[in-house]
């Protein structure tokens, strides 16, 4: 009962200090862009950011194929360490290329903005 108990607890410690650490990295985040826009004009950040943004996106990208290529590798070593069992395994095996195709929609919809760019086109087709 008290390896459980130890195991609970550091999942607890170690999601807390993930959140913890999103935060502060937010705010971090947050008090550069509002100390940019202090020194620098709106266009300038403007085209710093439109420098950057392919830099990010392909950032992205690469994260998401990591996700396909590494899934597997993962999953046997949660298997091998005890932490899922064999049903589990085959489960998450199974669902990798759907989380990998969600990505890739969220990516798209959210990241490429895809729907604002088709809402103007659907919109001059009506015209």
């Amino acid at each position: 009962m008290g390896v459980f108990s130890k195991g609970i607890a550091f999942r607890r410690r170690g999601f807390f200090f993930m959140t913890l650490l999103a935060i502060v990295l937010t705010i971090a985040m947050g008090g550069i862009l509002w100390y940019s826009i202090e020194i620098s004009s709106l266009a300038a950040i403007q085209t710093r950011v439109a420098l950057i943004k392919p830099l990010f996106t392909g950032i992205r990208l690469l994260l998401i194929a990591l996700v396909a290529i590494l899934w597997p590798f993962i999953t046997n070593g949660l298997h091998h360490w005890g932490k899922i069992d064999t049903v589990q395994q085959v489960t998450l095996n199974a669902l990798r290329w759907r989380i990998v195709i969600w990505l890739v929609v969220i990516e798209l919809v959210l990241g490429q903005n895809l729907i604002g760019q088709i809402l103007p086109i659907l919109q001059e087709s009506r015209a």
